[in-house]
């Protein structure tokens, strides 16, 4: 039996697209868990190697640099500050300082939060690649679908690459903040709570609207905006891609609020995405998301104001 139905839905490349997705999807998800967990294990072993405040101290006034300003709390403080700054980033965005600009730091930045939008953003593209898959198997197979729906996500992916470099360079941009700390990707209160507003108004928005009604109906997409043969892969893709970063791009704002960073969180905010675009009644209960996030961010303006 068990046979039987491999025989039978290994033909199928909706079922196919499927599995191959949750294997990439997987892949990225353990990729990005292994670098924040490295980022964690350099703070805790960074923590942990004797350069505290108190041996600073000793160590300062044994050299005869305490009288000079130096002192063993002072230079705590400053170092502390700067691992705080050095390790917040990934990969090697966190060894920087406000003023690194280099090439190195930029594409580290770059190449960390595509790592993270592509993690975060396939599992909710999945549907439409595995119906994509099925319609596209009507006038290719083999290898050459294969290659097809590929480059249906390449196309997909291209928007939210470009995001990723918006992301990154924002996120260097604001390491000197006064409004953000942990180099850029975490917000203090009062920017939490302007983009908790951001996000919640969004989702009564017409934008918001428009981009989801199509997200929620790939098959209707497809019909509608369908091309013929290898060459119509990727625009099909891209233009998914724009609808799709549409109805999602102010909800990533939430992950400053939480870490942009944060592993966990990253998870939280790609199942809603997710959810919204399978999940029944979405338009409504969206609304109410939005609704609450609203209400959080002018919170947590009042309890900082106030």
């Amino acid at each position: 039996m068990i046979a039987r139905l491999i025989t039978r839905y290994a033909d199928d490349p909706r079922v196919v697209t499927i599995l191959v997705t949750s294997l990439v999807a997987g892949v990225l998800w353990i990729g990005t868990w292994a670098s924040m967990s490295g980022m964690a294990g350099m703070q805790m072993d960074m923590g942990g190697s004797g350069m505290s405040g108190s041996g600073m101290s000793g160590s300062m006034d044994g050299s005869g640099m305490s009288g000079s300003g130096m002192t063993g709390s002072g230079m705590s403080g400053q170092m502390e500050g700067n691992m705080s700054g050095q390790m917040s980033g990934g990969m090697d965005m966190g060894m920087m300082t406000p003023g690194d600009w280099s090439a190195g730091t930029i594409t580290a930045t770059i190449l960390m939060w595509i790592l993270m939008m592509a993690a975060m953003m396939l599992p909710s593209m999945a549907p439409i690649m595995a119906i994509y898959a099925g319609i596209a198997s009507k006038e290719d197979r083999g290898a050459r679908l294969g290659l097809r729906i590929t480059l249906f996500a390449l196309g997909y992916f291209v928007l939210w690459a470009g995001f990723s470099v918006v992301a990154a360079l924002g996120q260097l941009g604001l390491r000197g903040s006064e409004w953000f700390s942990m180099g850029g990707t975490v917000a203090g209160p009062y920017a939490a709570g302007v983009l908790l507003i951001a996000a919640g108004a969004y989702q009564f928005t017409p934008v918001k609207e428009f981009c989801l009604r199509h997200c929620r109906h790939p098959l209707t997409y497809l019909m509608s905006h369908w091309r013929e043969g290898m060459s119509g892969a990727f625009p099909v893709g891209a233009r998914h891609g724009v609808y799709c970063l549409g109805c999602c791009v102010a909800l990533m704002g939430l992950m400053f609020i939480f870490g942009a960073m944060n592993v966990l969180w990253m998870a939280v905010i790609a199942l809603y995405f997710l959810a919204e675009k399978v999940l029944p009644k979405a338009e409504l209960w969206g609304r109410l998301a939005g609704g609450l996030m609203i209400l959080a961010g002018l919170v947590t303006l009042a309890r900082h104001l106030f």
